[in-house]
């Protein structure tokens, strides 16, 4: 098999850019000297984009899936944007016998949480409507198009939708996923202010009992504690707050992906993880990425033995205080409505997954019936269900 698969029919006319579709692993790896050089020019950069994610994302959880790539290539043959998507079956009762044009890294137990195609800021009029052509020539080998964690407010976003509405039919938004934002100020204080008399009372005297009674104090992975020992500790108190069945974080799959993550980017503080100690013991950690100024909490977990302190609500705490020291401008608390977000937060971005269906695909039109179907009866009355 080849590496790339020319794809275009502007290729060669007035230097036009030349779409490629890559299919194979050899074609994916020799992206990698253009790969993050082009996510740093996004408008919506995210970590999740990033080379190291996506190559350890398709090593450790891409198994049964097929690469889809497009790439969008000038006369000289260097990648000016890329579409990073796949083909493959979800893991999910209703969609298992679906083929899915979805973005790489777009669902598994280590899936990305804000995706999209990579074109440089600026370019999006010109350089996405052209990557969007990889739908037309992917469309006779799915059933359907699954885009996960699409922030709103990308550039790119409208031409998805363009693209899919002219390539697919009943296309559309299928969630709305809220983020709920911190945006930092300077000081701790700016933040402590923001919230009520008794909203900072209580965290307060909960700071007290931590470093008085529990003789707590606030460290990070890489300081007192090594990384790779840091981060068992945090799949420990995940998994106390979170077992296996309710977060995926906790499958071997997402714990093989993110101790890799983890031990490339906490050394270079590209991931960070926040820890509370008390008398030599971790009790609570924060485990997230920076991009851009930015910060994105990814998981956490604390030791519900001391519930009295709420070792969440502190280690939360603690992440935004080395937010702040870092100078950064956001705290992204990422998809999860938790009602400790919403107080902690002051504003919120939206991520959507966008749905559409193969015209000609009898497997998508089959599930597109019985789930019409589903939802009818589960939002009617008994009255009309007995009609």
């Amino acid at each position: 098999m080849t590496a790339v698969l020319s794809a275009s029919p502007l290729a060669g006319r007035h230097g036009a850019p030349k779409l490629e579709l890559v299919r194979d692993e050899a074609g994916f790896l020799a992206l990698e000297p253009f790969w993050d050089v082009l996510v740093e020019q996004m408008a919506t950069r995210t970590p999740f984009l990033r080379w190291d994610w996506m190559r350890v994302w398709w090593e450790e959880c891409g198994a049964g899936a097929q690469l889809a790539l497009g790439v969008l290539r000038d006369t000289e043959g260097v990648p000016q944007a890329i579409a990073p998507l796949m083909l493959a079956r979800e893991d999910d009762r209703a969609r298992r016998h679906l083929v899915t044009l979805a973005f790489l890294g777009g669902f598994g137990p280590a899936h990305g949480e804000r995706l999209d195609f990579i074109v440089p800021a600026g370019r999006e009029d010109e350089l996405t409507p052209l990557l969007c052509r990889a739908f037309t020539l992917l469309r006779d080998e799915c059933d359907l198009v699954r885009l996960s964690f699409v922030p709103q407010e990308s550039p790119n976003t409208p031409h998805l939708f363009a693209a899919l509405e002219q390539n697919f039919i009943r296309s559309g938004v299928l969630n709305r996923n809220a983020c709920r934002c911190i945006t930092l100020p300077a000081t701790w204080e700016q933040i402590e202010s923001r919230h009520s008399t008794n909203w900072r009372g209580a965290l307060r005297r909960k700071w007290r009992a931590f470093t008085k009674e529990h003789e707590g104090i606030i460290t990070r992975a890489g300081e007192r504690v090594p990384h790779a020992h840091a981060f068992d500790e945090l799949c420990r108190l995940h998994a106390v707050n979170f077992p296996p069945g309710v977060s995926t974080f906790a499958t071997p799959a997402a714990a093989r992906l993110h101790r890799r993550i983890a031990s490339a980017w906490l050394p270079r503080e590209r991931a960070v993880m926040p820890l509370l100690e008390s008398r030599g013991r971790i009790i609570a950690a924060v485990y997230g990425f920076i991009e851009r100024g930015e910060f994105f909490q990814y998981q956490m977990g604390w030791d519900d033995t001391l519930a009295r302190l709420s070792p969440g609500k502190l280690v939360v705490g603690a992440c935004v205080m080395h937010a702040i020291r870092l100078r950064l401008g956001m705290f992204d608390m990422l998809p999860g409505d938790y009602e400790y977000k919403q107080q902690w937060s002051d504003s919120t971005r939206w991520l959507l997954d966008l749905e559409a269906h193969n015209p000609t695909s009898l497997r998508a039109t089959v599930f597109n019936t019985l789930r019409a179907a589903r939802r009818k009866f589960s939002h009617s009355t008994p009255e009309e269900r007995a009609a």
